[in-house]
């Protein structure tokens, strides 16, 4: 191994994912909660995917830390990665996703393919199981 790499790689990857620890030697375990998340986004960020599923990628962390995450998803979404988000967060997923699918008990409660075009009312009312879109409807989730 190329100790002298790592060491670049990981410095590079703590200034810009801005992950407060003292040095590259340091545990993640060490870290607080924002910052391992941020590690997790750096070596993740760092493999150059095309897809990434990305469940609870901010739960439990600082809004700043929030934040950060949230960007460079947009980010690799950007760059052409395919991203799986799920989360319990409605406002995540309303302010991430492009296409939104509902799941209750198990199954497709709903299928949004423009999330700018549906309301966290709307939303709720599928999560919920009070709602339920037709076979046909939600067929366009498997197609898209």
């Amino acid at each position: 191994m190329d100790n002298k790499a790592i060491d670049e790689v990981s410095d590079e990857l703590i200034k810009t994912f801005a992950v407060k620890a003292e040095n590259n030697k340091v545990t993640v375990d060490s870290l607080s909660g924002g910052n391992i998340q941020k590690v997790v986004v750096a070596r993740e960020y760092n493999t150059h995917p095309k897809f990434m599923i990305a469940e609870q990628p901010t739960h439990g962390i600082d809004i700043g830390s929030a934040e950060f995450v949230h960007h460079k998803l947009i980010e690799l979404r950007n760059d052409g990665v395919g991203i799986l988000l799920v989360s319990a967060d409605l406002n995540e997923v309303m302010d991430l996703s492009d296409r939104i699918i509902v799941l209750f008990d198990g199954e497709i409660a709903g299928y949004f393919p423009n999330a700018r075009e549906v309301t966290d009312q709307q939303l709720g009312m599928y999560m919920l199981g009070a709602s339920h879109q037709t076979p046909e409807e939600i067929g366009g989730a498997l197609n898209d």
